[in-house]
């Protein structure tokens, strides 16, 4: 599950680690970055291939809508896709054969606890580098209006991420990259070699429980807080 993002990032900390990414101006849209609090519905940057194994930056609707949805009926569920179905699914099926992309965050929320009571923990790389997540991407028209989507790929959770939620992101190494953007089924060799042992956990503000705050110190260990 990953419903609730991070982008502490500046767009020419994104130019530096991908720099064969081609179009990276986009990253500079008003409101796009950073974020520390983003929410299905908005929009987010991830990389998608070109022809011979260039790639892009694109502006993401977060919540990936089929190229058959009619305007009246838009899901609102779309955000994640299970790993094990994608291929299967008639919403994602398509993507999963022909538009993938990669989905690059600096950290995600999960919350733990019972209702009314739950608290929020974040997710990061204990080096503060990105996390990587494994996504499909659509263009949707309706008249003159064309939306760029996407979904991000989950799997069952592994290691310690199991004590937080049952499932996580599928987790993309750089030299994965592509791999996952290129090869026509790699979804099986890659799930196998997912590596969550740098991923760093911790309690942070029930600030972040309202999706209109955002903030850097929803981010900040709740310890250092007090």
């Amino acid at each position: 599950m990953c419903g609730r993002i991070a982008n502490a990032v500046t767009p020419g900390y994104l130019r530096e680690q991908f720099d064969e990414a081609a179009a990276a101006d986009i990253l500079e849209e008003p409101g796009l970055l950073p974020r520390y609090n983003l929410t299905p519905g908005q929009f987010l940057p991830g990389i998608r291939a070109l022809h011979e194994k260039e790639t892009e930056w694109t502006v993401f609707r977060w919540g990936l809508i089929p190229r058959w949805a009619k305007p009246d009926f838009i899901p609102d569920k779309t955000f994640n896709a299970r790993s094990e179905t994608a291929k299967q699914k008639p919403t994602f099926r398509d993507a999963y054969k022909k538009r993938r992309c990669i989905i690059p965050v600096s950290g995600y929320y999960e919350w733990t606890g019972s209702k009314g009571n739950k608290q929020p923990h974040y997710f990061h790389q204990t080096n503060d580098q990105l996390l990587l997540m494994a996504g499909l991407w659509e263009t949707w028209q309706n008249e003159d209006t064309i939306v760029e989507t996407c979904t991000i790929l989950t799997m069952d959770s592994e290691n310690h991420l199991k004590n937080y939620h049952h499932r996580m992101p599928v987790f993309l190494e750089k030299e994965q990259l592509d791999t996952w953007l290129t090869n026509p089924d790699p979804l099986d060799e890659i799930v196998a070699h997912v590596n969550t042992t740098s991923i760093q956990i911790y309690p942070v503000s029930k600030e972040v429980n309202n999706s209109r705050v955002d903030h850097p110190g929803l981010i900040q260990e709740l310890s250092q807080l007090f």
